[in-house]
């Protein structure tokens, strides 16, 4: 009997925080924690985004609140995942007070 052996492929450290450098070069900090990344814009968190390994998803969560923030956060994460991920698929939730809405 053979056995099925599948591996999934992770993001190398280095994409990753090219990543990041890339979101502050751009006017927003960002700070990564394993496939996860926190996104302030104006010394407000605004945004979170994580990635997926071997289902190449990644979710973009979005807080409401200043309407040109959040589009600049959507913009410029979706920008730098075309760059650094395109074979990625993009997901958001925007997050309000009273939970979240799903959009695909």
């Amino acid at each position: 009997m053979s056995v099925a052996v599948y591996f999934i492929r992770g993001i190398p450290v280095r994409v990753l925080n090219a990543m990041v450098n890339e979101l502050r070069r751009n006017g927003l900090w960002a700070e990564r924690h394993s496939y996860s990344i926190r996104i302030m814009y104006n010394g407000v968190f605004i945004a979170s985004l994580h990635l997926y390994p071997g289902f190449n998803e990644a979710v973009l969560r979005l807080i409401s609140g200043d309407p040109d923030a959040v589009s600049t956060a959507r913009n410029t994460v979706v920008g730098v995942l075309k760059k650094y991920l395109p074979e990625y698929v993009v997901k958001e939730v925007e997050l309000g007070r009273a939970g979240g809405t799903y959009n695909h």
